[in-house]
């Protein structure tokens, strides 16, 4: 009885038609507004922004002939390794002498100009023909210069040409204290690396095996920006960079950029 009652006296008030009705409160509004207005931003930023495309890989300052093995012509018992890492040798000097059977002193010389990387020989050894007894970094080619060789697998390479920028985070120099190492793309292998040329090139398996993790890479020769007055001769993200010069047989790894794309685009796979 009690609900028909209120029923009954809601039809007997007039129909409030004239009064207006609240379809939503200020603080609703407020939130309708910040929805539109982070949606416009959001439009905004997909069509308008760019995102950096770059192509991360890891390599190695050298130069240009990379890194070669001395191996030796003859057999025999290692009187003395007369080189050490660090060393540097000239084409033709001696780098190991060997006694063979017969008792005679062979010299394992250089054949190319360079420094020494590392010795796989000690004195005392016996050494069998085509046993690497050095391997050097060589530095007798015409266009001799620091450069970075780098890495990237054959997949991720298709859109590297020459003249990109690349930055190289330098493992002597870290990246939060000194900045960033600037180059240009200068060349790309036209076909991937063999195991074999790669641990030719940065000095054994044991270095390749850090460069050729999952398949046969190509090799992207980058060029450092020189700058005049900076300690280490190059250009760095930041104002002077390491306050040293720059040593080869350093690990980098670059960051190579190709270019820049939109939000909307690069949803679209375009």
């Amino acid at each position: 009885m009690r609900f028909r009652f209120q029923a009954l006296q809601r039809m007997r008030e007039p129909d409030e038609l004239d009064s207006p009705t609240l379809l939503a409160t200020p603080r609703g509004w407020i939130a309708v507004f910040v929805v539109m207005i982070v949606m416009a931003g959001g439009l905004v930023w997909a069509f308008a922004a760019e995102l950096r495309i770059s192509v991360a890989a890891p390599g190695v300052l050298t130069h240009p002939g990379g890194t070669a093995r001395i191996q030796s012509h003859y057999s025999g018992l290692a009187r003395r390794v007369l080189v050490r890492p660090g060393d540097r040798v000239i084409v033709g000097q001696s780098v190991a002498e060997l006694q063979d059977a017969d008792g005679k002193i062979q010299e394992v010389a250089s054949p190319f100009t360079g420094q020494v990387v590392g010795t796989t020989v000690n004195d005392g050894q016996v050494v069998a023909v085509g046993t690497t007894v050095a391997t050097v970094e060589r530095t007798d080619l015409p266009d001799d210069r620091l450069v970075a060789m780098v890495f990237v697998p054959a997949d991720r390479a298709a859109w590297i040409a020459p003249g990109r920028p690349v930055d190289l985070e330098v493992s002597t120099a870290p990246a939060a204290a000194f900045g960033l190492l600037r180059g240009t793309v200068t060349s790309v292998s036209r076909y991937p690396l063999t195991g074999e040329a790669l641990a030719g090139l940065v000095g054994g398996d044991l270095a390749a095996k850090r460069y050729a993790a999952v398949q046969a890479p190509l090799m992207i020769i980058v060029d450092l920006i020189p700058k005049p007055g900076a300690h280490s001769g190059y250009a760095w993200s930041t104002a002077q960079g390491p306050p040293v010069r720059l040593d080869s047989q350093v690990t980098v790894s670059a960051s190579i950029h190709l270019g820049e794309q939109t939000p909307f685009d690069l949803v679209l796979g375009r």
